[in-house]
């Protein structure tokens, strides 16, 4: 989501990036993040990024967190919030969870 926004000094000082809804949505600039992650989830729902499969017997989904970064143009304004939902992929086996 494009923004060429001016923030005030109180998220000036927050960190570019971050992960952790919870972390997104206690921040100043939680609106903004609440957009980004809107963006995020119908960018994955218009992609087929995934197939919904039930689980095989014994198996636990993979565990997902949200990654957040703000990004700057060559002044340090702010030009865009973007979320992403990431896998764990530490969790992941070659040949159970994918086979590339």
């Amino acid at each position: 989501m494009a923004m060429g926004l001016k923030v005030n000094k109180a998220i000036e000082e927050l960190p570019d990036e971050f992960s952790g809804y919870d972390d997104a949505m206690t921040r100043p600039d939680a609106k903004f993040w609440k957009l980004a992650i809107e963006d995020e989830i119908r960018s994955l729902c218009e992609n087929e990024t995934w197939v919904t499969t039930p689980l095989p017997h014994g198996r636990k989904a993979l565990q997902s967190k949200w990654v957040f970064k703000i990004k700057r143009d060559g002044y340090g304004n702010v030009e865009r919030y973007k979320a992403r939902l990431v896998i764990k992929g530490f969790q992941q086996r070659k040949g159970v969870d994918f086979s590339e």
